[in-house]
């Protein structure tokens, strides 16, 4: 019997391209991701099927939006993505495995879970991929970062609102933040219309997965309308003390 048979039948929903290479990725990752948890917490999904949809399949469900992006905004170069506090690696490096045209940055401030992004990338044999040891308040404000990315993504960091003031400043215009959000998707979004101003940002889109295996995963889009302004992000810990 085939493996990932939830995963596959996803992504022939969505649209995403899943080639025999890319399977066998997965099933490398899967198994590198479960060794490694028993000695750093990098997730607490342990059992090999919600791997597949909780951490896998829910992070192809960003794919169909970073086509969308690619359409509104082309370019004749391979797009920039950095993932923001990836952990182990979510949803950046399912998404390189699926479109390994993109160049990805996975962000990330525990030097334990860095190194096995570091031993993923090259257990999976990726090119066009790195894992920083940093967090986002000050990778932002590096020239090599700054408005610098089409595209940032974060999972399970923090409500909307602060989210936008660690990712937008990454985005140059034109560029889009892609977030899966749970049920309270639209709580966050409206409680977001001040730091979309302060930022430069605007909402794209606010949409539930039409899929039951992934039920109650909503993906939110901003787009990057105007540079952020250089103040933002604020010094670690006020974004998460005193939301915009």
């Amino acid at each position: 019997m085939p493996e990932f048979l939830v995963l596959r039948a996803v992504a022939n929903t969505l649209g995403v391209p899943l080639e025999p290479d890319a399977v066998e990725r997965f099933t490398r990752y899967r198994d590198l991701l479960l060794d490694w948890n028993r000695r750093v917490n990098l997730t607490r999904v342990t059992d090999p099927v919600e791997v597949e949809v909780r951490l896998f399949a829910d992070a192809l469900a960003l794919y169909p939006f970073l086509q969308r992006q690619r359409m509104s905004h082309p370019v004749a170069r391979p797009r920039r993505l950095i993932d923001v506090g990836s952990g182990g690696g979510f949803p950046g490096l399912p998404l390189k495995i699926v479109d390994p045209t993109l160049d990805v940055v996975l962000l990330e401030a525990t030097g334990k879970k860095v190194t096995f992004l570091e031993a993923a990338i090259a257990e999976l044999d990726l090119d066009g991929v790195r894992a920083v040891h940093g967090r986002a308040e000050e990778y932002a404000h590096q020239p090599a970062f700054r408005a610098r990315f089409d595209l940032v993504t974060a999972r399970g960091v923090a409500r909307l609102p602060t989210l936008l003031e660690f990712c937008l400043p990454f985005l140059r215009p034109g560029g889009w933040g892609i977030f899966p959000k749970g049920r309270d998707a639209e709580t966050e979004a409206s409680d977001s219309a001040r730091a979309l101003e302060t930022l430069g940002g605007q909402l794209v889109a606010v949409e539930p997965i039409p899929l039951p295996e992934l039920s109650g995963s909503v993906i939110v889009a901003v787009e990057q309308a105007s540079p952020a302004p250089s103040t933002y992000p604020r010094r670690a810990g006020l974004p998460v003390k005193r939301p915009l």
